[in-house]
């Protein structure tokens, strides 16, 4: 039946929905009219690649809530596809989804989410709520020998995320109040030789409440080319553990991100990353090591810091190759920065313009870290995942 699209007597019925998919600019394939001006819900399909849960698959239904300021295809008859000035929203676009995933390790989840951007980017929402089963390996928080092989658990039950921050007057600073809950059963596999025994299992709920200050300048929410992207959020948790009872914690987040745009094809990045944690943390929320190359949650302590360089070619209007490199340490105490392992990871990747509109790019990278290599698909800045 598809040989009918093909088909002289059929192609008034083909040329419509893939004419949606070619950018008048350049006559190249872009998803900016399919995301922009598309009715109802759009199906995204979702492939996985983090090496701390294997390969897997999904999918997600997201809508675009473009603003009556944002100027959109339909509303200005394609005049934004073909014009080279305007190349993207003035404002970033609410996006609302629902999203289903599972990867070959047994982790599945299943949740919705909605990213809003209200009275004139004034004020920003970030809300979701998902129930996870994830299959992960638990390393310790140090050089531990018992743990060097790692210790297979599993969490699974909801959580729950919602943040709103103010724009301070007219500047590029947020402030705002955050809230974090969840309430999942943990079970470890002890692997121990004796047939018969089941996983230690236990009930973890958790509340956390904090603030979070953010300050963003970039030209792009996507694929960014200048500005910094910077925020800090300190967040204060109290776990109630059916096995040891009520237990306090407090968390802190903090990263940078920045843009230059050397020269006209060349964008470079720099991001720093520390996270901090002091009191009862549990095992799964200690800050870990985030870098392409290294598996999430592979190398963690009460404190870790991370640094990682990024530098994208442009080498036409659609195509950019990609070539990064980072660092990050973990440690005890914050004075024991200075004796700790460097863990290195890198690699490169290319990049493809898949929504001008929106500046949105997409690609691959392939990445090697102290253990393994690794491989990535990326929708946006790769410092957004």
């Amino acid at each position: 039946m598809l040989l009918w699209l093909f088909m002289p007597g059929y192609t008034v019925i083909a040329s419509p929905f893939l004419d949606q998919f070619i950018d008048p600019h350049d006559s190249k394939f872009d998803t900016s009219q399919w995301l922009l001006d598309k009715k109802g819900a759009l199906p995204v399909p979702i492939i996985i690649t983090e090496p701390a849960v294997g390969y897997g698959a999904g999918a997600a239904l997201l809508y675009f809530h473009v603003k009556k300021k944002t100027p959109t295809l339909q509303k200005t008859g394609n005049t934004i596809m073909n014009s080279s000035e305007a190349k993207r929203p003035s404002l970033p676009p609410s996006i609302s989804g629902i999203v289903g995933l599972g990867t070959e390790n047994g982790t599945w989840a299943a949740g919705g989410f909605h990213f809003g951007s209200w009275q004139q980017d004034r004020m920003r929402y970030l809300g979701g709520l998902m129930y996870p089963s994830v299959n992960l390996t638990f390393y310790g928080g140090g050089e531990s020998p018992i743990l060097s092989k790692g210790l297979d658990y599993n969490l699974e039950g909801w959580f729950l995320l919602q943040e709103l921050l103010f724009r301070l007057k007219d500047s590029n600073f947020f402030l705002g109040p955050r809230l974090i809950y969840y309430n999942v059963e943990s079970s470890f596999d002890l692997n121990l030789p004796v047939e018969g025994i089941a996983p230690w299992q236990f009930n973890l709920q958790s509340y956390g409440l904090g603030v979070k200050a953010a300050y963003d300048s970039r030209d792009n929410i996507f694929t960014p080319n200048t500005g910094i992207s910077a925020g800090i959020s300190t967040m204060f948790y109290t776990v109630d553990n059916a096995i040891r009872g009520n237990k306090d914690y407090q968390m802190t987040d903090a990263s940078s991100k920045i843009y230059w745009q050397l020269f006209p094809d060349i964008v470079l990045g720099w991001r720093l990353h520390g996270g901090f944690s002091s009191g009862d943390v549990p095992f799964y929320a200690l800050p870990f090591i985030d870098l392409r190359g290294i598996p999430a949650l592979r190398y963690q302590g009460d404190n870790v810091l991370a640094t990682e360089i990024e530098t994208r070619w442009n080498l036409n209007t659609r195509w950019s190759l990609i070539l990064f490199g980072g660092v990050g340490r973990t440690a005890d105490s914050l004075g024991d920065f200075n004796e700790s392992e460097n863990r290195w990871a890198g690699g490169a990747g290319f990049r493809y313009l898949i929504a001008r509109v929106l500046g949105m790019y997409t690609g691959i990278d392939i990445a090697r870290g102290p253990e393994d290599w690794a491989f990535y698909i990326q929708v946006g800045s790769a410092w957004g995942r």
